[in-house]
């Protein structure tokens, strides 16, 4: 388990870093208490374990200041206040206002599982903290700008107004230790990397304001919501936040100069963060991103950039920085810029990723993972691809995999649906349907349908019998597409025979046929498809494994291909980590399965894909991406993270990603079922 640390960090002689690195919060201790920031839920107990191993008396601890009401930074509230009914919560006017309504408590819990889900997968916790019941977010005291809250022993914080990250964002300053508590003022910052990613959500003038307003105290370090303490030269900070925000809109801007959407510079934006942190899913930083492009375009008037004319710093110095694991200075910074990217996939190649990212593909995809780009216009286009699809019957000598077959192709190429079948001739004409596929997304949209109709409509000018054995299990809502095509259960024919009870045997009779006794040809028919049905497999299998392998190397060019720029770059976004991962374990599961394929010649190997030597270098990221976001999520903290997925993979991500197969084909996957033992998941 990657256990989180449990012992608090003194950060001076009266003031404490709790909770963790990326959610931390803070304990001023006077002659009375405070607690700074409201903490998540999955870290409440963790701070509750660290205030007291400090051996402080909690009812001396008589506050809780919130910097501001985001769902992030209020989650704990609950838990400390059934355990120290005591606490008074002090916040902004605005701040009140925002905590009293239903629709803050609605993202607060959304945000808290999300953030307990994530934890629990990277194994930080070993349980979801119980939900807690009906809360009402009540603010005890109201401050604003100047006012003052006395702990005691010279511990004496002012209230400084810092809005533009949030309309309720409230800053504090101790000058007795200098310290200054910035919260989210000067936006996210990480400290690994020296990297800020300016957070004007609200503002971008009001967010100038606040940092210049935060420069005017004398600090000697700055406490920030998320990742750092920064030790020594806070204007130093100060200045490369307002350098980065500089920079960060002059690129929106020059970029709407170009002729570029908001949602192509949002969607580079959104890539930028995800290479320095997954705290927030790929889709609420690309609706963040865009919210500041709209920000930064309401601003038409020259605005200031620095603290000083002479600048007080250059970007380029280091800071020492006290966080959990890192107390050295900070590598050189340098100029932020977001990641060229090489995007020209096709709609085949978009579907792959998107079936790599979810193999339960739906109309609409609403509730799951989303990457903007990839799923732009994208249902649109598959529902035109799938209109103009047509037929096409090859034959034996054409199908170039020992089956005749039926195929729905797009205009563009995209093989939509096949269908597999072999003529037995004896002792009445008769085509065995191998099997049906409709490729996952244009599945309900009228394909299966319209390729068993051809086929029906071919044994009826062939006049020869159907026969299929149907593996579309009873619950599945296409279990009755046969029945809708005039199959019948091929015990209609021939009687409920014990010979044929492990199997779900279909039979379709022709016009021709109908008043012709059929028991002993079709008893006949069915015995010898009986004796070649192995033989059927084992063929259709290594059929199946060629066009998985190809299709594999597909999802491998297309991977290359939409990551191209990062793969060429120093930094890798979470999201890339994820699918190069996922792509990489369902590779190796599928290259197990065909080891253990009875049957399978060895004919097409798994050899035949090299991946590159850059991926051999990327960090592992076996848990999803925080990426499950709702169609009408809101922005600053409506999470859906993985509040959709299975229990098993909440649980085990990484084995159950790793047994997924790449295409869940039947007669491959039964054909393992019966001729193997069961692969038990390491």
């Amino acid at each position: 388990m990657n256990r989180i640390p449990s012992k608090p960090i003194a950060v001076t002689p009266n003031f404490y870093r709790l909770g963790t690195a990326a959610f931390p919060a803070f304990l001023s201790m006077g002659k009375v208490g405070m607690i700074i920031e409201g903490g998540t839920g999955p870290t409440s107990d963790l701070i509750v374990r660290q205030i007291k191993s400090l051996g402080f008396d909690m009812k001396k601890v008589e506050y809780i200041l919130l910097t501001h009401t985001h769902a992030d930074h209020i989650g704990a509230l609950p838990h400390f206040k059934r355990r120290w009914p005591h606490l008074k919560i002090v916040a902004s006017g605005p701040g009140a206002k925002i905590l009293n309504t239903r629709e803050l408590y609605n993202e607060f819990l959304l945000v808290d599982l999300g953030l307990a889900q994530l934890m629990r997968a990277k194994s930080e916790i070993d349980e979801i903290p119980p939900t807690p019941e009906d809360y009402q977010f009540e603010v005890d005291l109201l401050v604003q700008g100047g006012d003052t809250i006395d702990l005691g022993n010279d511990i004496l914080w002012e209230i400084i107004e810092t809005p533009g990250h949030s309309p309720c964002h409230i800053s504090a300053y101790e000058k007795n230790e200098r310290t200054l508590v910035v919260g989210d003022a000067t936006g996210f910052y990480v400290p690994e990397k020296s990297l800020f990613w300016p957070n004007y959500f609200v503002s971008l003038n009001d967010y100038l304001q606040s940092i210049k307003k935060l420069a005017e105290f004398p600090a000697e370090r700055a406490a920030l919501s998320h990742n750092a303490v920064v030790e020594g030269d806070v204007r130093c900070y100060l200045e490369s936040a307002l350098k980065a925000t500089l920079d960060y809109h002059e690129n929106i801007l020059t970029q709407v100069d170009h002729g570029n959407s908001p949602e192509s510079i949002a969607l580079e934006g959104a890539q930028f963060v995800s290479t320095l942190t997954d705290i927030q899913p790929f889709k609420v930083m690309y609706d963040l991103c865009k919210l500041m492009i709209n920000r930064s375009r309401e601003n038409t008037e020259p605005l200031s950039f620095s603290l000083s004319k002479e600048a007080a710093c250059a970007v380029h110095e280091a800071y020492t920085l006290k966080t959990e694991a890192l107390a050295e200075s900070v590598p050189e910074k340098k100029p932020m810029r977001l990641p060229d990217t090489q995007k020209d996939l096709n709609l085949s190649e978009r579907l792959s990723l998107v079936a790599l990212i979810d193999e339960g593909m739906r109309r609409g995809l609403a509730d799951g993972p989303v990457s903007a780009d990839l799923f732009d216009n994208l249902w649109e286009l598959v529902g035109a691809t799938a209109k103009g699809g047509r037929i096409n019957r090859l034959k034996f000598t054409d199908s170039q995999n020992g089956f005749q077959m039926f195929e729905i192709k797009a205009e563009t190429g995209e093989n939509l649906a096949r269908l597999n079948m072999i003529y037995l001739k004896k002792p009445i004409p008769c085509y065995y349907l191998v099997y049906v596929e409709v490729a996952a997304p244009f599945r309900r949209k009228g394909l299966g349908h319209q390729i068993l109709k051809s086929f029906a409509d071919f044994l009826t000018e062939k006049s020869a019998v159907g026969i299929l054995d149907n593996i579309i299990p009873q619950e599945d809502p296409t279990n009755d597409v046969y029945l809708k095509q005039s199959w019948i259960p091929v015990e209609d024919i021939i009687g409920n025979l014990m010979f044929y009870k492990d199997n779900n045997y279909m039979i379709f009779i022709p016009p021709s046929l109908e008043n012709r006794e059929l028991k002993q040809p079709v008893l006949k028919v069915m015995y010898h498809l009986k004796r070649k049905r192995a033989v059927i497999d084992i063929r259709e299998n290594e059929t199946m494994v060629k066009k998985t392998l190809n299709e594999f190397r597909e999802l491998y060019q297309a991977l290359m291909t939409y990551f191209h720029s990062e793969l060429e770059g120093a930094q890798s976004s979470v999201f890339m980590r994820f699918l190069f991962t996922r792509f990489v374990t369902k590779f190796i599961a599928f290259r197990r399965r065909i080891g253990d394929l009875v049957g399978y010649t060895g004919g097409e190997s798994t050899e035949q894909i090299v991946l590159d030597a850059r991926i051999d270098k990327l960090q592992v990221k076996s848990y999803a991406p925080r990426e499950l976001a709702k169609e009408d999520a809101v922005v600053m903290g409506s999470l859906g993270l993985l509040s959709k997925l299975p229990e098993d993979l909440k649980q085990k991500p990484a084995q159950i990603i790793e047994s997924l197969p790449n295409y869940r084909r039947p007669n491959f996957c039964c054909g393992l079922k019966k001729t193997t033992k069961p692969t038990k998941i390491p």
